[in-house]
């Protein structure tokens, strides 16, 4: 591995439990009964690094132009979602779309977003919170999150690609 993807996937933990300490903060905020675990608040930060490793991982093996099978890893970021977090699927899946150039793409990646969004009013409608703790922060989790996932969508680095299309075609002749 080069030095640019094991800094990428070195920042890439670091963001994820980034998030997952974030994420933890705002469940103490909008939680009404806050008991929580110390095995649940390590389950939620091993969860979420492993997701940021993997992103960090993709995002260094696609700036150096290899191959777009490495994105099958993403799998291995779904065990965050599973159980409340499967809240956020939605912002994770499509939202990722958000950060990219094409307007089809930002209006599909803000559907994810809406859809993670009324997801949660469905689920706690009659929770008493404030909305703005809990919507507000719901959001920006969400499109911290939508960012992460955009590596899944973006192209491989313009002179890696190419460099790499010039070795498919002749090896001999690529300098």
């Amino acid at each position: 591995m080069t030095v640019r993807v094991l800094t990428t996937t070195a920042a890439g933990l670091g963001l994820g439990l980034s998030w997952g300490i974030a994420a933890r903060v705002w469940m103490r905020l909008i939680s009404t009964e806050p008991e929580f675990s110390w095995t649940g608040t390590v389950g939620i930060l091993m969860l979420t690094g492993l997701s940021g490793l993997v992103l960090g991982l993709l995002c260094g093996v696609r700036r150096t132009g290899r191959s777009r099978w490495w994105r099958v890893l993403a799998v291995l970021c779904l065990p965050m979602f599973a159980s409340p977090g499967m809240i956020f699927f939605p912002a994770f899946l499509l939202g990722g779309l958000l950060y990219l150039p094409h307007l089809w793409a930002r209006l599909l990646g803000l559907v994810g977003i809406a859809l993670s969004q009324v997801g949660l009013w469905v689920t706690t409608r009659e929770d008493p919170v404030s909305p703005w703790v809990l919507h507000g922060g719901f959001l920006i989790l969400s499109l911290t999150l939508a960012a992460g996932a955009a590596e899944l969508y973006r192209p491989r680095s313009g002179e890696a690609a190419v460099a790499h299309e010039e070795l498919a075609v002749d090896p001999l002749t690529a300098r």
